[in-house]
């Protein structure tokens, strides 16, 4: 009888051994299967600096913002302006000197605003293109190009999952993984250079 115990629980031990194999099987498909659709939609991935950049909240704006002005959008434009900035201001809904201040201080960084501390159609639009734009760099980019601006194509490429080593030069890894974003999009020239139009439609990618 004893015997009989033995086998059978050698038995369980088995069965319980492989169904943490095949539970760590379906979790590794399961990822691959994320991911491989994420980047067949034009999802970027979800690390921490590409949440930080992507799923970032701006308002669509109502009423105009003053000195005095509370409430939920008051809380998201102080974000908005911590980000933007570097404002340090208190996310707490209350527009009080402060945050006048810190509107504008961005307002002046901005030649065509109208520096008089009220949160308007104008400054929420700068804003909103501030704080949700990746930071791409006006000009080209090309195999052979050096510096922040590659770096931040780098870095915009590597949030989807293209494989690229973020060094500022725009080496034929680059540009491979360039070309394949462009490959996804009837729109774009398969070219490897990075300009306006892959520009824009990467731009959109990272910001839905």
């Amino acid at each position: 009888m004893k015997q009989y115990k033995n086998i059978f629980r050698c038995i369980c031990e088995e069965s319980k051994q492989r169904e943490m194999v095949y539970l760590h099987k379906w979790k590794s498909l399961t990822a691959t299967i994320v991911t491989a659709s994420a980047l067949f939609l034009g999802i970027p991935s979800t690390g921490v600096n590409a949440q930080e950049s992507l799923n970032y909240e701006i308002f669509e704006l109502s009423s105009i913002l003053k000195e005095g002005s509370k409430g939920e959008d008051v809380k998201i434009m102080q974000r908005a302006l911590n980000k933007a900035i570097g404002a340090e201001l208190s996310e707490d809904g209350i527009f009080g000197p402060n945050t006048t201040r810190a509107v504008l201080a961005f307002q002046k960084a901005k030649n065509k605003l109208k520096a008089d501390g009220i949160y308007g159609p104008n400054t929420h639009a700068a804003l909103s293109k501030e704080v949700n734009s990746f930071g791409f760099d006006e000009k080209n980019l090309k195999l052979g190009s050096k510096g922040e601006a590659v770096k931040t194509l780098q870095k915009g490429l590597k949030d989807m999952s293209y494989n690229v080593v973020i060094d500022g030069i725009y080496g034929h890894q680059t540009k491979e993984a360039v070309i394949q974003f462009q490959k996804r999009f009837p729109e774009l020239i398969n070219d490897g250079v990075f300009g306006p139009n892959t520009k824009a439609v990467m731009e959109k990618v990272l910001n839905e």
